[in-house]
């Protein structure tokens, strides 16, 4: 196995754990082919937590994926209580970003970027005290 074929797979495999790049945006695994149908995504959050599903066949199914992801992560630390779903989207780009008091915001566009950009802006519209900064973008292919 070379270092690049091995460095995909882990990829791969820390997205479908539903970590995401030091950057903040999502990475799509190797594997992960373009449906004919449906491909679900999700993006479900809790206080500094938060969880996505990408490439379901159902929106159940993402909702699911990215709620249990989430409360995976925050670990029961959450206040707020179970994590709850803030967007979802069929063959497209969903994302969320927070503000420092909690603030949130999330798109669904045609490009992670576009996603990203929008739920920046939306966020900025809490009037958080900084600029509110994307914690996950993701896309489902289509």
């Amino acid at each position: 196995m070379t270092l690049h074929s091995y460095a995909v797979r882990m990829l791969g495999a820390l997205a479908l754990l539903g970590c995401c790049d030091p950057s903040g945006l999502a990475v799509r695994p190797a594997h992960a082919e373009p449906s004919r149908g449906a491909s679900w995504g999700a993006i479900a959050s809790v206080d500094n937590w938060y969880g996505y599903a990408f490439n379901f066949p159902s929106r159940d199914a993402a909702e699911l994926a990215a709620r249990s992801r989430c409360e995976r992560a925050a670990g029961g630390k959450g206040r707020g209580g179970a994590c709850v779903v803030r967007t979802y989207f069929d063959r497209s780009c969903g994302a969320l970003a927070r503000g420092n008091y909690g603030e949130w915001g999330t798109a669904v566009a045609a490009t992670a970027s576009e996603a990203a950009k929008a739920a920046a802006g939306q966020c900025e519209t809490h009037l958080p005290t900084e600029p509110c900064k994307v914690v996950v973008s993701v896309c489902s292919p289509g």
